[in-house]
Formats: structure tokens, C-alpha cells, sequence
């Protein structure tokens, strides 16, 4: 078992809060995970809009030559 006293101590409260810690870090990885998801979806957009641009510009450039 442990013999000094601080880590006694530090040991008995990590133990005893271990659901705040816990409820942290599912809080933390949430949100990671709603950061990403809105990102991916905003990237798609991004694709979609590249994909108009390019077939305008293909559309101007047919009109021209």
C-alpha cells in the first residue's frame, strides 16, 4: 500500500472524483465529435460549391472558343 501521506491524499481524492473526471472527458470527446461533424458537413458544401464553379467556368469557356 501507499506509505506517504501526499500521495494518500492525492490517491483519495482522485478516487472519489472520478465521475467528474469521467464526465469531463465524455464532455470533451462530444464535443470533438460535433466539431467534426460540422466540419465534414461544411466541407461538403464547400465540394458542391467547387463542383458549380468548375462547370461554370467549363460553360464560359465552351461560349468563348
Amino acid at each position: 500500500m501507499v506509505t506517504d501521506p501526499t500521495l494518500k491524499e492525492v490517491y483519495s481524492l482522485v478516487l472519489t472524483q472520478w465521475p467528474l473526471v469521467a464526465g469531463a472527458y465524455a464532455l470533451l470527446w462530444a464535443g470533438l465529435v460535433v466539431y467534426v461533424g460540422f466540419a465534414l458537413k461544411r466541407l461538403n458544401g464547400l465540394g458542391k460549391q467547387v463542383e458549380v464553379l468548375e462547370a461554370a467556368l467549363a460553360r464560359r469557356s465552351g461560349d468563348a472558343g
